[in-house]
């Protein structure tokens, strides 16, 4: 792979400052923009020499225009997440994330600049799964708040192809319930380092609904890997899948994480309707189908789910439980 200029949007979140790590290991020069809502990158030891770390916002479009024609990558990750956000401050969550998307994507076009964009899985809806990269997306009634994000990252796709069809060379990745150190926790967040970090504390484990929903999770740093791949021009114009193929129901991860962490905490059961607001409806199962990344950036996901969260684990250990 050529030595590349590459800007990380998003670069100080959890997924981004992974990736960042991973461009740097590969020989590229990185470079990080983003609002630091949230500084991931203080657990980054590692990394060498000084990484130039812009702040500010992709909605700053002044700000885009004037840095993104110096590199030969963007990698977008940049993004208002997390079910609470999106149910309780949808139109923030909407003007910021496509705001930023477009103003990434004019820059990138007019200097000639590649772009990958970091979308979800939580683009296909309630469809049933495998999930191919050319399924249809099947979504609730308007009035169930909990879509409004797949309705958004839909709209940055479709933003994406339409640059793409004006000659900008764009990935597209659909990432599946990625996990690892620095991943965010508190009350909405992720459900592993949520388990975890009751699992330490000996709090009860809250499962939500009665456990049998199924997810692929994925661990970082095979998430990143098929990132930093998708600079491979075969994948230019491309929606791609990343994820791990093995399902695990919420009800099997809770018995995992408390015996890896040898926790005496319970597992509990709760209700959705306890924990979200009106609007939530819950996804029984959500599973790529691999086949396309596998056969354009021969991909797969290494890292099985024990040993992922044996890393984790250990990460939280050595910060005394703290949050990610």
């Amino acid at each position: 792979m050529n030595r590349k200029r590459c800007l990380v949007t998003g670069g100080a979140g959890f997924i981004g400052s992974h990736l960042a790590e991973r461009l740097l290991d590969l020989g590229h020069e990185v470079a990080i923009v983003d609002n630091f809502y949230r500084e991931a990158l203080c657990d980054r030891p590692k990394l060498p020499g000084p990484l130039p770390l812009i702040k500010g916002s992709t909605a700053d479009k002044q700000l885009m225009d004037a840095i993104i024609p110096e590199f030969d990558v963007v990698f977008h990750l940049a993004a208002i997440l997390g079910v609470k956000t999106t149910m309780t401050r949808p139109v923030e969550m909407i003007e910021a994330n496509v705001e930023g998307t477009r103003n990434v994507l004019a820059a990138a076009y007019r200097s000639g600049c590649k772009v990958v964009f970091a979308s979800s899985s939580e683009v296909y809806g309630k469809g049933t799964p495998p999930f191919a990269e050319e399924n249809d997306r099947v979504y609730g009634a308007t009035a169930k708040l909990r879509w409004i994000y797949a309705v958004a990252k839909t709209l940055e796709e479709t933003l994406c192809l339409g640059y793409g069809d004006k000659g900008l060379p764009v990935t597209i990745l659909r990432y599946f319930n990625i996990y690892g150190p620095r991943a965010k926790e508190g009350p909405y967040a992720g459900v592993i380092p949520r388990f975890i970090r009751a699992a330490l504390a000996g709090n009860d484990l809250l499962v939500y609904g009665d456990g049998t929903q199924t997810r692929c999770f994925t661990y970082v740093s095979d998430a990143v890997e098929a990132t930093a791949r998708a600079v491979d021009p075969k994948a230019d114009q491309e929606i791609l899948n990343v994820g791990s193929a093995h399902q695990t129901s919420i009800g099997a991860l809770a018995v995992l994480v408390k015996r890896l962490t040898g926790s005496s905490s319970r597992i509990v059961n709760v209700p959705f309707e306890q924990v979200y607001s009106f609007g939530f409806e819950e996804i029984p199962n959500r599973f790529p189908d691999m086949r396309k990344t596998k056969r354009i950036l021969d991909f797969s996901a290494r890292i099985g789910l024990e040993e992922g969260l044996a890393r984790t684990i250990d990460w939280y250990r050595a910060r005394g439980g703290e949050r990610g």
